[in-house]
């Protein structure tokens, strides 16, 4: 019988093949379980159950846990888990910032951006000194077509013929109007008097506008002023108007700026957060403080059964600090403190606070209390999302019924610009509020800085802008994508109980059940957009520039700068 020839087979494919034919299917679960009965595993996270139940979610390569909600991964390597809020909107492009821990990558900053399509982004402040014609679009006006106008290069020419009937031309951009004291500036030359006016959305409506001022062109070039007017409403500011002389005329506008009004002077101020520091070193404290024209500290106090510690070394520092022309507040801050739990135990620190205050001569009293909570700190099994404007807004009213006659004062970060109805709420409570507005750019800080302002100027109160100089850890930024229907992914995002979950993994994997994300790019962050802390000369440089714009809302407080010693 003739032997069967069968072609030569490589060794290392048929291993591979014996092997997979005996050695068990690799199979990773995702479970979310009471924190109790958690199982205790390499990949875990907390989260938050209904009414608020401490649960976890653990990544395990068995099957379904009982009493556990189980969804199965397939044969994913799960390198780390992230959990979202359950009013996160995830979109085509999630960012996570974050380093390396024990091999896996752990988040400390999300970052959901909107989609391109999701409609028109929302208007920015008009900004300063720049000139507003290279941003505006330009419409002319009038039933006689008597207009002829054009915008280019950032310069608007304007010529009119004689009429009788109203005409001219619209500027119009995609600004709002802040809430400083400021003025349009224009540089021009032509003929004729130009009349002036602004319109926000009801006179926009109306057809109507408010005058602003005559630009009278015919003595070369020229430079004015003009005053913005008292009854605009800046947020829904929509057009300037130029108005023709009815003699006809011509004006070449080679810039518009907004010029803030002169500044009203505001101290600067720092966080001394070693106590030893007043308590033990106070005159070289005080006179570093004033080498860098710090009006005002913030210092940590010991307060030891309801009422502050050491009241006498307190005063002390108070009043020689006072004899420099340094105010003195004491600052307090934990993110625990916006629990319920907490609540009482917090007001009663500012009751020790009020307590010294009303005790203490003049020249001994603290300036203000400031409260550093940062509620969105803790995790979302500790304070679900959902909650924790409530609660914040709970315990800043316990506070400031605790604090009596003292200035409350409270840190928020630049993000909770889009949050109206969380700071609207605590303008009730507060006194001042000090912005983390920690960016290095000038423009970012400018723009992030103006919503406060006019928050400010809005409800009467103090706003403060901070900035940070201290070190800050080099971080990782992964750029993911959200993945076409069916692709694989390196981030799943999956539902399981109720909870939003992504998923990292090491290898790409489709999941029937989840949303896939790709990753399509990483950048090192070293903190150089966050902090001055390698270049505090610059910052420096920079504060007589940001004082001279900020000074100009009613209720600048002047500029904090963190970690500056």
């Amino acid at each position: 019988m003739p032997r069967l020839a069968f072609p030569p087979t490589p060794l290392l494919p048929l291993v591979s093949l014996l092997l997979s034919m005996s050695a068990p299917v690799h199979a990773a679960t995702l479970h979310l379980c009471p924190a109790s009965a958690a199982p205790k595993a390499a990949l875990s996270a907390p989260a938050s159950g209904p009414d608020a139940a401490d649960m976890r979610l653990v990544v395990t390569d068995g099957a379904a846990l009982t009493g556990c909600r189980s969804v199965s991964l397939g044969r994913a390597q799960v390198e780390a888990l992230h959990v979202l809020g359950p009013a996160d909107k995830p979109a085509t492009t999630i960012l996570l910032q974050g380093g390396e821990k024990d091999g896996r990558f752990v988040v400390s900053e999300r970052t959901l951006l909107p989609d391109d399509d999701a409609g028109p982004a929302a208007p920015q402040p008009m900004p300063l000194r720049a000139n507003l014609l290279d941003g505006m679009a330009l419409r002319p006006y009038g039933v006689e077509e008597r207009v002829q106008a054009r915008l280019d290069g950032g310069r608007l020419r304007i010529a009119c013929r004689a009429g009788t009937r109203p005409a001219g031309v619209l500027l119009t951009g995609p600004w709002y109007l802040p809430r400083l004291r400021a003025v349009l500036q224009a540089r021009f030359s032509g003929r004729g008097q130009f009349t002036w006016q602004a319109a926000d959305a009801a006179h926009a409506a109306r057809e109507a506008a408010l005058d602003m001022g005559l630009l009278d062109a015919g003595k070369g070039v020229a430079t004015t002023r003009l005053a913005l007017p008292a009854g605009l409403d800046r947020a829904s500011w929509r057009h300037v108007v130029v108005a023709c002389p009815l003699g006809g005329g011509t004006l070449a506008l080679d810039s518009l700026t907004l010029e803030p009004e002169a500044p009203r002077p505001a101290p600067r101020s720092t966080w001394i957060w070693d106590r030893s520091e007043w308590h033990v070193r106070a005159e070289a404290l005080l006179d570093w403080a004033a080498s860098e024209k710090l009006g005002e500290l913030f210092i940590v106090v010991a307060l030891e059964d309801g009422r502050v510690k050491e009241p006498e070394a307190l005063a002390g520092f108070v009043r020689r600090a006072r004899q420099r022309g340094i105010a003195v507040s004491a600052v307090e801050g934990d993110p625990h403190m916006v629990l319920p739990a907490q609540r009482a135990a917090t007001a009663a620190r500012a009751r020790a606070y009020a307590a010294y205050n009303a005790a203490a001569a003049p020249s001994a009293r603290l300036a203000s209390i400031q409260f550093d909570i940062e509620p969105y700190l803790l995790p979302e099994h500790v304070l679900p999302a959902a909650r924790m404007d409530r609660e914040y807004l709970a315990t800043a009213a316990a506070l400031r019924e605790a604090a009596g006659p003292i200035p409350l004062e409270f840190v928020v970060p630049f993000w909770w610009n889009d949050r109206p109805g969380l700071l609207d709420g605590l303008a009730r409570s507060a006194d001042a509020l000090s912005v983390m507005d920690y960016r290095t750019d000038p423009e970012q800080i400018v723009r992030f800085a103006v919503p406060f302002l006019d928050w400010g100027a809005a409800h009467g109160k103090r706003v403060r802008i901070a900035l940070e100089a201290g070190p800050l850890p080099a971080e990782t930024q992964r750029r993911y994508r959200r993945a076409p229907g069916g692709a694989p992914g390196d981030m799943l995002l999956l539902g399981v109980g109720g909870q939003q979950v992504l998923v990292l993994l090491r290898q790409p994997l489709a999941h029937p059940g989840a949303q896939a994300y790709q990753l399509t790019g990483t950048r090192h962050i070293d903190g150089s957009a966050t902090t001055f802390h390698k270049d505090k000369d610059a910052l420096r440089a920079l504060l007589p520039r940001l004082e001279a714009d900020f000074g100009a809302w009613p209720g600048f407080a002047g500029i904090a700068l963190h970690e500056i010693r």
